[in-house]
């Protein structure tokens, strides 16, 4: 049966789950059988977006993997390698919101920053070509004579690189390629690192809310939620996601490839709370809410350890499913750390949150 928009409402006013689909939202389950929602729940839902992405994206149980670490305690996935738009991870789900202000404004450059492999600028990059909008990144690093990865992908995409030597000197490159641009009559559109943002982290509040339809429809308890935590911007929005659908009992567990963990508490901090304002929300994030666990850095950014390397490899030839060598191969490194210290009851489930990267297996 072709459901037209008046249909499909027919359709849930009788009580029955329909599924919904225009040329930008694509197999997005929506059902009606939620709890009565919140003034806070109806005011984020109000707020517009762009639907590129392919949700819900799932949860597999990783049961060769607990088998594997004899683990007492049950293990899931959150499948965001699956959102969409050629494995961009976490990057969909914030620059469906970042992309939407960016039409809103009617700017017709769009500008961000990050390193040469960065998953964001070419997801950024990606998004502007499906819009018409002439992109510019930023990237540290040294031109590749072969470019591979994200580094190909970018010259594919037709986005303008600058290339500067060190991180700090990104965004004053970024400020400064957009003075330019603007003193010519260009509406430039600058996007910080990650997008993070509280607008970029709006996608995360929402996939909270996807999280928590689906741990309902499958009874599911989830104790503790793994995922990796650098720019601040996926970990800020869950924080608030967390509140708004009172998945409270659920410890987040961020784990740093790079940054201190203080650093990354302060991203935090100055996304989440602004966001807990606009939703009329009353708590409010402190350093002492956060975990961030920084013992898994190893030497630094984009620098492999052997337990990340272990993990990539675990999840792969136990589970098929492929981790990156930057963020969650480190993630899985700490959640499979943390089973073999014996850190929890074998009562509690876990819920590894995939934030994609995998690209950065071919750089």
């Amino acid at each position: 049966m072709k459901i037209t928009r008046r249909s499909f409402f027919k359709l849930v006013a009788g009580g029955i789950t329909a599924t919904y689909s225009s040329p930008l939202m694509i197999n997005n389950n929506i059902s009606f059988f939620f709890p009565p929602k919140s003034s806070s729940i109806k005011k984020f839902e109000n707020i517009p977006h762009l639907k590129f992405g392919f949700y819900p994206t799932p949860i597999e149980e990783l049961k060769n993997l607990r088998e594997e670490l004899k683990s007492p305690v049950k293990l899931f996935i959150k499948r965001d390698d699956y959102t969409g738009m050629t494995i961009s991870g976490n990057k969909v789900r914030k620059l469906e919101y970042l992309m939407y202000d960016v039409l809103k404004k009617k700017a017709d450059t769009v500008i961000t920053i990050g390193p040469l492999q960065s998953n964001h600028a070419r997801a950024t990059a990606m998004f502007c070509a499906k819009l018409g909008l002439k992109c510019i990144l930023v990237l540290n690093g040294k031109p590749q004579e072969k470019p591979t990865a994200n580094a190909l992908l970018n010259n594919m995409l037709g986005a303008e690189i600058h290339y500067v030597d060190t991180r700090p000197e990104r965004p004053v490159k970024m400020k400064e390629i957009a003075e330019e641009l603007q003193s010519r009559g260009k509406n430039v559109y600058q996007i910080p690192l990650g997008g993070s943002i509280p607008v970029g982290s709006l996608g995360y509040v929402k996939a909270m809310g996807e999280l928590a339809h689906q741990l309902r429809k499958m009874d599911l308890k989830i104790d503790y939620i793994f995922f990796s935590s650098s720019s601040g911007g996926t970990h800020a929005g869950m924080e608030v996601g967390k509140c708004l659908y009172k998945l409270n009992n659920i410890k987040l567990i961020g784990v740093s490839p790079d940054d201190p963990a203080d650093e990354i508490k302060r991203y935090i901090i100055d996304v989440a709370n602004p966001l807990f304002e606009e939703l009329n929300m009353k708590q409010k994030i402190s350093s002492e809410d956060i975990t961030i666990l920084e013992e898994y850095i190893g030497e630094g950014y984009e620098i492999p350890t052997p337990e990340s390397n272990e993990a990539l490899s675990l999840l792969a030839k136990k589970e098929g499913i492929f981790l990156d060598p930057v963020y969650t191969s480190k993630a899985m490194a700490a959640v499979i750390d943390l089973i073999r210290k014996g850190k929890f009851k074998s009562n509690e489930n876990i819920l590894f949150w995939h934030t994609g990267g995998t690209i950065a297996l071919f750089a």
